[in-house]
Formats: C-alpha cells, sequence, structure tokens
C-alpha cells in the first residue's frame, strides 16, 4: 500500500500526495508543515522556492498550493525523483511551476550559481545528523537577495550557530523533536 501525505491549505488543499517508499527518508509531520505555512501567510505568493533535499515535495507543493510562482525540487534520490515526478502529474501541475533536479544538492547549486537563478525562500531538510546544513548555506549566498529567508527543519538535538556566513538567525520554533530555524541575509 502507498503511504500518502494531504497537503493542508491552499487551492490543492486535501490533495494526497505519495511519500517516498524508503525506510531512509523522513516525512514532514503535518504539525511542523502547518506552523511552517502559518509563520509564511501570504508572503510566499508570487515567490520563487528552492526545496532542497525534497523527498516527496510536500514542501514545495504546499508552498504552490498557496500560489507560489515556482518551486526547484532537488533531490539525489532517484526514489524521491520517481515521487516527485509522479505527486506533480497527480496535480496536474504546469512545467512552468515546477523544476525537479534529480542531482546532488553542491551540483544543483553551482549550476544554480551558474544559471544566475535567484531564489526568494530556500527550504532545508536534509536527512538528520548528516550535517549537510553547513555545506548548503556556504552556497545559497549567491543565489539568493536581502529579501530572501532560509527555512531549516531540523531534529532538536541538531544545533546550527546563530551566524552562518551572512545569514542571521531571526527565528526559532520548537515542535516535539524537531524545529525550525528561520535565517536572512545580514
Amino acid at each position: 500500500m502507498t503511504k500518502t501525505t494531504n497537503i493542508i491549505g491552499g487551492k490543492y488543499k486535501g490533495h494526497k500526495i505519495k511519500l517516498v517508499p524508503s525506510l531512509k527518508t523522513k516525512a514532514t509531520s503535518s504539525l511542523v508543515k502547518e506552523a511552517l505555512f502559518n509563520i509564511l501567510g501570504n508572503s510566499i505568493e508570487n515567490k520563487k522556492i528552492l526545496d532542497l533535499f525534497s523527498g516527496n515535495g510536500s514542501y514545495g507543493f504546499e508552498a504552490l498550493s498557496r500560489n507560489a510562482k515556482q518551486v526547484f525540487f532537488v533531490d539525489f534520490s532517484f526514489k524521491a525523483f520517481q515521487t516527485l515526478k509522479e505527486n506533480q502529474k497527480k496535480l496536474k501541475l504546469n512545467l512552468d511551476k515546477i523544476v525537479i533536479y534529480y542531482s546532488h544538492y553542491l551540483l544543483a547549486l553551482k549550476k544554480f550559481q551558474k544559471l544566475n537563478f535567484n531564489f526568494d525562500f530556500v527550504i532545508l531538510d536534509p536527512p538528520y545528523f548528516k550535517n549537510l546544513y553547513l555545506p548548503a548555506f556556504e552556497n545559497l549566498g549567491a543565489i539568493t537577495h536581502l529579501e530572501s529567508i532560509v527555512i531549516c527543519e531540523l531534529h532538536h538535538k541538531v544545533h546550527l550557530p546563530s551566524q552562518i556566513k551572512e545569514f542571521v538567525l531571526f527565528k526559532e520554533k520548537k515542535y516535539g523533536n524537531k524545529k525550525l530555524q528561520f535565517y536572512r541575509k545580514n
């Protein structure tokens, strides 16, 4: 039986999207997802979003449901890549709204730099305890602007510095054993 999760708000509210069929991929909890989008409100409307380590795309599809302009999904798991494609087809999203990269995150970030991409929001949700946050931050400066926000989902026992390169922590919220940290350029 295929496991699914619901989109919780916006025009696709109630639509089910598939989870990645893997023990290595953690699903984003509805509580954390709802909390994040309550915090962001309508600030994501018409914005360009990078969903790094996207898994099944739960954050990115939620953003599209709430009128994000475009979402770039990046994951290095082929199962995640397949699941993202299936979820895109299920929601009947136009290809101008969604770009899916089956790529190592650092290679994708370097490509975005070469193409002069600029994201309004970056969501980092890597596997917990893999130490992938800091290398990702090392490459975000060139693809973000002064108004950009970087959002990290972490296990509550993972601690990131309050300043990483040019990004400064401005908000942290805890939800059970997970937390969200919000950074902006200094």
